[in-house]
């Protein structure tokens, strides 16, 4: 499979099955409103699931989330399934089931993301059973003001929860994977002589939230490139900087709006499908690592703004 079908080029959506007892099915004509409300049941049931378990709330991330398009939720709700199915396995014992895919033949819509959010709480009715949690939660009003940044938000801080709650964890690995996939994306977009800059020094010592302000710094560079072909880019804003910086969590969650936004900016120039870069992967990767690799897609973004 070519890198832009992994996050950029959509392939055909798969259905969800709903067991008994599970969310209602999606709406006739589904908007943003509806989206948050469900998340918000689902951040209702995460938290009677938190409740039971004896688990510690995580620190809510003080951020504002601005301009996000159903496409870079969906994949974030993509996140969110993983995470939810991830619990059904360890409490329930179910299966490991893969989240579905965008529709290929059409933009994101609402309704794409909502399909995702139910199929998120079914998996975890699967843990309310296990646990014995009876009863439904009072879904939260409907609010026609909340927009595609609220439903980001929302479901970014149901998976800090989510977190907790497994007991696995993204790792840096994942997340130079992921930026060697956005580096792949990219250097499709570029003549061949130049498509895959050298490797800067190495640099010990960096930190999560170092490799978390050079990514957010790379997305915002590529902003006027976008703006040439109509594509519209998410702006993350810091209220308050968290205790510590950024967690490897907030830089996996980063990078999976980044492979993303790139996928589709690739589309819009009309990159070719190419092999990624012959780079020497380090045995054990550390954040010094994706800090390093994140230089290339620097230099990718300033040679494409250049060109």
């Amino acid at each position: 499979m070519n890198p832009r079908t992994l996050a950029g080029k959509r392939v055909v959506a798969s259905l969800f099955l709903f067991i008994a007892g599970a969310p209602s099915p999606l709406l006739a004509e589904t908007t943003t409103a509806h989206v948050y409300q469900a998340v918000g049941e689902l951040r209702m049931e995460l938290e009677q699931i938190r409740q039971v378990m004896g688990k510690r709330a995580p620190r809510s991330r003080e951020f504002k989330l601005e301009e996000a398009e159903p496409r870079q939720v969906f994949f974030q709700a993509q996140t969110l399934f993983r995470k939810c199915n991830q619990l059904a396995q360890e409490v329930a014992g179910v299966s490991r089931v893969q989240p579905g895919y965008a529709p290929e033949d059409r933009a994101i819509v609402p309704e794409d993301v909502l399909q995702l959010v139910q199929a998120s709480r079914s998996q975890l009715q699967h843990v309310r059973t296990t646990l014995g949690i009876e009863g439904k939660v009072d879904p939260p009003r409907l609010d026609r003001r909340k927009k595609s940044s609220d439903v980001m938000h929302d479901i970014i801080e149901a998976g800090y929860v989510l977190n907790r709650l497994t007991s696995t964890s993204h790792d840096w690995s994942q997340i130079y994977d992921r930026v060697y996939q956005a580096v792949a994306y990219l250097g499709g977009a570029l003549p061949e002589a130049t498509r895959y800059p050298e490797l800067e020094p190495f640099e010990c010592c960096k930190m999560p939230q170092d490799v978390y302000a050079r990514m957010a710094l790379t997305m915002e560079a590529a902003r006027p490139i976008a703006d040439s072909v109509d594509l519209s880019l998410i702006r993350i804003t810091a209220v308050k900087q968290a205790e510590g910086g950024a967690s490897t969590e907030t830089v996996y969650d980063l990078t999976t709006t980044l492979i993303s936004d790139f996928g589709e900016l690739t589309l819009r120039l009309n990159g070719e499908d190419i092999s990624g870069p012959e780079y020497i992967r380090p045995t054990r990767i550390l954040p010094s690592h994706v800090f390093q690799l994140a230089g290339v897609l620097e230099t990718q973004v300033n040679l494409l703004t250049a060109n």
